[in-house]
Order: C-alpha cells, then structure tokens, then sequence
C-alpha cells in the first residue's frame, strides 16, 4: 500500500465517521512557544484550551510537522525524521475512549489489513477504564501492557490539559529484537514499531499537581505515516518507503562513485524533503528564527554530500524529485518549485567557501589534536572558526563528534556573550543622541505626568498645541532661550518622529516672539515624540501656547520616498516572485534604501525590467488609499506586514490602487504621480540572501538624469564626437592603444634579451652555482617573470635575482634550479633587506617593497 494511499484511506475512513477533513496548517504556526508544527494536534491546540471555537467537534487531519529536537538522531535510525506527516482524528467533547479505541482498531485491522496476532496495546498502568475496552474489543490481556507515567501519559506542560494514551504497536518479529529477556513494546529496538497513539484528554493539573476533570473530555490522536508505510509496505526503514526511495535514488545516480553511506542518504534525503516544504512556505534561510533552523539544516545536507564527493552545488537539483513525489497531497509545492531550487542553489554556493576554508581549519585542528592525544577542541578555536571564518558552531560540533573529539559548548557560548557583551557597548558609546534620555527618571515623571504624546501629523502639518516639557543638557528645564539646543515635547504634535525606516520630520516650533528650528524628531518608548531644536529667536517657556509646523517640501520628498518603498516591494515580488521581504529600509528626502531577501543575483535584464515596471505604475497614475483596520483584516486581504509583533490592535493599511497593500505607519503620497520618477543607482549583495536596491525619486531623480546628459555631452566635446558615437571613438583609442602597448613590448622583449646574454656572460660563480641578478626601469611584473624563467631554463644549477623599479615601488623576483636554494628563503631575505615582504615556492618566489630607493 502506498503511501498516498494509506493518507486517502485515513481521511476518508474518518470522514465516513462524521469528521470534518483539515488541511495541513503551515509549518510556520503563531504560536510564541513553537518556531514550527510539531505534532497534529498543535492547530486544534486553541479549541482544546477553549480559547476558539472549533468548525466542527470530530474533525481529522494529515498535518506536515517539522521537528529538531532530535536532530542528530536523523540519520542514525531508520524512523527518525525531521519533515514527517501525522495522521489524526480528535474528538472536541464529543466521542472518547471507546469511540476511539473502537475506530483505531478498525482502521489497522480492517483498512489496513494488519494481523491481529502482530499488535499490541500499551496502555496507563491505572486506567482500568482503557484496560476493559481494549478487552471488550477482543485483545488479549496478555498483549495489553500497563506503563507508567513516561510512558503513557500526556501532558502539554507541568499545568494544564493532560491525560492518559493508549498505544498500538506492530510487532515485526523476534529476529528483528533485541534478545533482550524485557523485550516488549517500547523497547526501542527494531522489532517494535509504535503506529498510533490515542490521547484521552481529561483532566487539568494545577501547580500542586492536583487533577480535576474536565467539563467536556477530548480525543487527540497521532499515527506516523512514514512508520505505517515501513510496516505495510514491508521494509525496516522508513526510508526504503515510496515516501522516500524516489529522492534515495535520485542521490545515489547523482554520486560520481558508488559509496555506501547509509547515515549521510538517510540525512540528505530528510533534509531536503524538509527544506522543499518549509520553503515552499518560504520559510528563508536566515541568521535568526525559523530562517535559522532551514540555514542549518540545508548547510549539514551539503555537508554530507561534500563528504561523498559532490563538491559543487547539488540539494536544488532533487527539489524536483521531491516536489514530483509529494504534490498530489501538497500540489502548492509544484508552483514554488523552481523559487524552491534557486534558494537553495544559493545558499550553496554562498556556504560551499565557508566550508571549504572553515575545514581545511579544522582538519588541521583536529590532527594536531588526535596527535597529542586530545579529546576536546579547545572553546577559543571554536569561537574563532566561527567569529573569523564563519564556520557554524553546530556544525564544529558534529564533526567533531564524527572524529571521536567533543567541544565545550557552555565555554564557547561565553565568548560569544563576552563579545556581544562588547559589542553593544561599544555601539552605546558611539551613539550620542537624544534616545540616552529614554531611562531618565526626569522623563519617566513627565510621561506619567503627561501621558501619550497625540501624534496629528496625518492630517496636519501646521498645529497649535502647547509645549509640555524641555530637555536642555539633559535635564528637564522650564526655558530655552536664542542660542541654545534642547529637546522639546508637545502636548501633540504634526511632526512625525523616526520610525519604520522613515527618517524625522524638521520644521519650526514658534510664538509671536520666539522661533526654533526642528533639526530632527524621534519617538521614546511609544509614548514621547521628542524633538531636538536649535532655538534661533527669543525664548520659548514650559506651558506656553505654540505653533508647530513641518518643513511641508521636505515632508512631500520623503513621502515620495516611502510610497516609492512600497511600490518598489510590489515589483520585486511581481518579477522576482514572492521569496522577496523586505529586510530593512532607509527614506530619506526623495531617496531610498531598500533591503530584501533574494537569493542569487540580479540581472541586468531583470533590473532594466523593474526600472521599467516602477515607472509605467506610476504613470498610471494609481491611487494611494490609507485606511484603519485589524491586523487580522489586513492579513485576508492580504497585506504585507513587515513588524506584526510591535503592531497594534488597529493598524493603518496602505493601499497603491490594487497593486500593493502594506501595513505602515509612514506617511505617504495621495496617488503615484505625485512620484513623477524613479531611477535605481545601484543593486548589491549585502549580506547572504539578502541584496540592497538604492534609488532616487523625484525632483532627485531627475537632476541625476541631467548631471548625467551633461556629462555625456562633456564627454562627447572631449572626445570630438556626438553622443552617440562615444562607445565608437572611445573604441578607437582603447585599439591605437593596444598598438602602442604591443609595439612597446616588442621594443621591451628586443632590449630584454640583449640583456639576458650580457647577463648570463657576467654572471658570478659562487661554490659552483652560478649567480644571475639584473634591474630593469618600469618594466612590467609579467615580463620580468619572463626574463626569469628564461635565465633559469639557461643555467644547470644556478639562482636569479631581478628587480624592476618604478619611482614608488619596486618588484622583485628570485628563480632557483636547486630546491637546496630556496627562491623562497631568497626572496624573502632580499624583500626584508628593502624593506618589504615576499614569497613563493623554492623553484619560483616574488616580493615588492615600496622603498624603492634601497633597490640597487
């Protein structure tokens, strides 16, 4: 029976029973206890705790779960997974234990077709209750075992909803055992296999661990459908399985030779099964989080290939396989698959140096270890590969167990605090803005005196308002007066604070008698809007009346910027595909900066593509729509939300006509024209997967056209030519000089081997080796690595020495015929003597010095 098979089976054989069928949730659940989905009952976990109310009281499931917990066990064991699928069917206080033991025999006996005399049953050593229904149902009492609390009974933490399970487990026969004498279910040998556990969730335990039940009893069960696969279709390993042999040939026909290997396919197979649905998500590689967990495991699967010889790129290649399996139950794989294969070929290639550098490392590290007679990788050297080179401390980690050697993680977790430690303190030092006020007890008063600072900028620019507190030199003050500088904090304010990568507003603050200029405005802990003034007239005095108003140019200008950040989000996703996040941006007056998660390079052709589409969107004209809503609202109509944790109930959407929807904070333009224009002036890789677009917007970017066109005309008036046959004169020259260079090599080459035979006839002996040294004026490294050569192909034992020497520096080259006369020690004596530095092999070295007044 295929795995496919056993999946429909399940779901039908409950449907069939009144259960209401759920997708699998995405792994990437939100849930702050869990990164990812790690068993099926974690979806239902709300309506089990009574916090939501379920869509029906029996529903089933296949859910994909994903777990790390026993991640060096992958591999190692043939049942061991991290991507797995459990099957499942709850009972929300409608059915309990008979009902569920009833329907599980049922399945395995009859669907399944499983032999009775193969399966046992463990159940809670004092659930009498189970005990008699398994009974009832006809097994044997001598084949139902009583366990204790570890074994079978559930909880989902020390308080809360737990209960106790019953088991069914297959017995594959003794020569699969152990030939232990307390050999029985739960062993953990071969020959048991746990197919299906019933949860019967039916008490609360309080932090006294006192029991009481519940009002409505629940059902919560869990079969492993790679493990029931192994079992029907005959095999020990789950990996033998039509779940998972595809990707197990696919590795073996792509090795360059035959290598048996069992822990490395078991682990390369996971894993990349793993990675295909966790980026079909796109859940992405990353240095923190869930992204964390994908870099991680995709860096040991290419790991293991390494060791089995595939040194280039190779995971993205079976992305394929895997997709073609598994998309009839997950046909959403096949629409990500080739976004799916270019992530992980990028990760690959961005590791494949850290590792091949990171190893040679540690190879040398841990010979010189095993030569000793160590055991541990000293803590120092591991923070080193990891802080210098790059090199994952897990991964350390596990080759190091591979070769018999262990690290102190505890020790090498204290470097790295000791050096974020250091880190953040130097960061404190280096800021001196007005954000050092934020623990001021000065400020803490006023926030309690005051309250919220009501931010009005949305919908006005000019405010009169009353100005509530000073900051000057660090403390709370009753006046400023010309001359000085300070923070100022309004009652409200239009002036909109540094936030969500938009740069603060400026402006002034003023009465009838007083003036001062806002230099920047920034937000402290949600509640103060400060703003840093220079007080140019007069005096301004705590309690006064004022009038507050925005630099409104400036204002429009960064608007632009930030309506641009979104429209350019919108296209990137549009014609680079949805793996695009924003990472991080900068909007600034009619410029941005925009980070994003992306993994390979950009092309030329996509870049002129999305220059393109920026600009036909914004002829269009497209309205700019800012609303009120939910978080959960603007999720459905599916918005982007870049900080959902910082995010209030109510949050504002911002709409570019159907094209874009984000949630933002920012302030924005009303339609896309007002953007008149965008130019991107550079595109990089900033860090791995992630690449940076700078861009000018605007009256910005138009005057970077004009300096452009200007430039251009310059040039072409140099050259004596149009602008349009630049590329050709330019053409030109670059040939005539190509001439001139060859014409003056041959000259070089003439006068060089003139010199060689004069050079070769004065050349010293010295104890039977023949001494060749020469210096040339400017002549090229490559030519004078010529001459060297030649003079040694001439000499049976000998050693050469050149120079060739510019008026700032001087190239140096030493060529010797006998290894017992190292060119290398040579040069490197000759490069220190001149007060620079060289090296080579012992039949060929080169050094430099900038001093090339002691070259003679």
């Amino acid at each position: 029976m295929t795995g496919n098979e056993i999946r429909r089976r399940f779901l039908d054989f409950f449907k069939e029973r009144g259960h209401l069928i759920q997708p699998s949730a995405p792994l990437s659940i939100d849930d702050p206890a869990l990164l990812f989905i790690i068993a099926g009952m974690v979806p239902f976990k709300a309506f089990f705790l009574g916090k939501k109310r379920p869509p029906a009281s029996r529903l089933a499931s296949c859910q994909v779960c994903f777990r790390t917990n026993d991640l060096e066990k992958v591999g190692q064991t043939p049942h061991h997974h991290t991507l797995f699928e459990m099957l499942g069917n709850f009972s929300l206080g409608d059915y309990f234990k008979e009902e569920a033991c009833a329907w599980g025999w049922e399945f395995v006996t009859k669907e399944l077709g499983l032999k009775e005399k193969n399966l046992w049953i463990t159940i809670f050593r004092e659930d009498e209750e189970t005990h008699r229904i398994w009974k009832k149902i006809g097994i044997a009492p001598s084949k139902i075992l009583k366990k204790g609390e570890e074994d079978n009974f559930w909880s989902l933490g020390e308080v809360g909803l737990c209960g106790p399970d019953t088991e069914i487990f297959f017995d594959r026969g003794q020569s699969f055992g152990c030939a232990r004498s307390d050999c029985e279910p739960g062993c953990g040998c071969s020959r048991w296999v746990e197919l299906w556990n019933l949860v019967f969730m039916q008490f609360n335990r309080d932090k006294l661990g006192r029991f009481s039940p519940l009002p409505s009893k629940n059902i919560d069960t869990g079969m492993g459908l790679e493990r029931t696969a192994s079992v029907l279709q005959g095999v020990e390993d789950d990996y033998q399985t039509d779940l998972f042999s595809p990707i197990l040939d696919w590795l073996k026909n792509l090795l360059p030779q035959k290598i048996y290997e069992e822990k490395s396919f078991r682990t390369i197979c996971d894993h990349l099964r793993a990675l295909t649905f966790l980026l079909g998500e796109e859940i992405l590689p990353s240095n923190v989080g869930r992204g964390y967990v994908v870099r991680r495991i995709l860096r040991r699967a290419h790991r293991l290939g390494r060791k089995l010889g595939l040194e280039d790129p190779f995971l993205y290649q079976g992305v394929s396989t895997v997709v073609k399996l598994m998309e009839e139950p997950y046909p959403h794989l096949k629409k990500k698959q080739g976004q799916i294969a270019s992530v992980i070929k990028a990760e690959e290639e961005n590791f494949r140096d850290t590792l091949s550098r990171g190893m040679r490392i540690l190879d040398a590290l841990i010979g010189n270890l095993k030569a000793k007679g160590k055991k541990l990788i000293p803590p120092r050297d591991v923070f080193r590969l990891y802080d210098t080179y790059g090199f994952p401390i897990e991964l350390t980690a596990e080759i190091a167990l591979e070769e018999g050697l262990a690290i102190d993680k505890k020790a090498t977790e204290l470097l790295l605090a000791e050096q974020k430690k250091w880190g953040r303190e130097d960061f404190r030092k280096k800021r001196q803005d007005m954000r050092q006020f934020t623990a001021s007890t000065h400020l803490t008063r006023l926030k309690e005196q005051m309250g919220r600072v009501e931010f009005k900028g949305y919908e006005a620019l000019r405010l009169e308002t009353t100005l509530v507190g000073i900051i000057k030199k660090k403390s709370l003050a009753k006046e400023l007066n010309q001359g000085e500088e300070g923070e100022l904090i309004l009652k409200s304010t239009p002036f909109y604070p540094e936030g969500g990568g938009q740069i603060g507003d400026q402006g002034l603050i003023f009465t009838s008698n007083s003036r001062a200029q806002v230099v920047d405005t920034q937000k402290m802990d949600e509640e103060l809007i400060l703003h840093r003034v220079k007080m140019l007239k007069g005096t301004l005095k705590k309690g006064e009346e004022v009038v507050a108003e925005v630099d409104k140019p400036r204002r429009k200008a960064i608007s632009r910027a930030h309506t641009a950040t979104h429209l350019l989000q919108a296209v990137l996703r549009e014609i680079l595909g949805t793996t695009v996040k924003q990472s991080g941006s900068l909007v600034d007056e009619d410029r941005l900066r925009f980070d994003f998660t992306y993994f390979s390079a950009i092309t030329r052709h996509e870049l002129r593509k999305i220059t393109l589409l920026l600009n036909e969107k914004i002829r269009e004209v497209l309205p700019v729509m800012v609303e009120e809503t939910t978080l959960d609202e603007a999720h459905q109509r599916g918005a982007i939300a870049l900080f959902e944790p910082k995010y209030k109930e109510r949050v504002r959407l911002v709409n570019i006509g159907e094209f874009s929807k984000e949630v933002c904070g920012g302030t924005h333009l009303s339609n896309l024209g007002e953007m008149g224009l965008v130019k991107i002036i550079s595109e990089t890789s900033i860090a791995s997967g992630v690449r940076r677009i700078e861009a000018l917007v605007g009256e910005k970017a138009l005057k970077q056209g004009e300096e452009k066109e200007n430039l251009l005309k310059t040039i072409a008036t140099k050259l004596g030519t149009s602008e349009d046959g630049i590329l050709t004169r330019l053409q030109e020259k670059e040939e005539r000089l190509q001439n001139q260079d060859r014409e003056l090599k041959r000259w070089q080459e003439k006068s060089v081997n003139l010199k060689i035979t004069k050079m070769l006839e004065e050349a010293e002996e010295i104890g039977g080796v023949k001494v060749v040294s020469g210096k040339w004026d400017n002549l090229s490294a490559e030519m004078l690595r010529e001459v060297a050569e030649k003079l040694k192909a001439k000499l049976k034992k000998g050693i050469v020495v050149l120079a060739s020497v510019s008026p700032n520096k001087a190239f140096l080259v030493a060529a010797s015929t006998q290894e017992s006369l190292s060119a290398d020690k040579i040069i490197r004596e000759v490069s220190r003597l001149a007060g620079g530095s060289g090296g080579g092999r012992w039949d060929f070295a080169q050094g430099g010095t900038s001093e090339s007044l002691k070259v003679s």
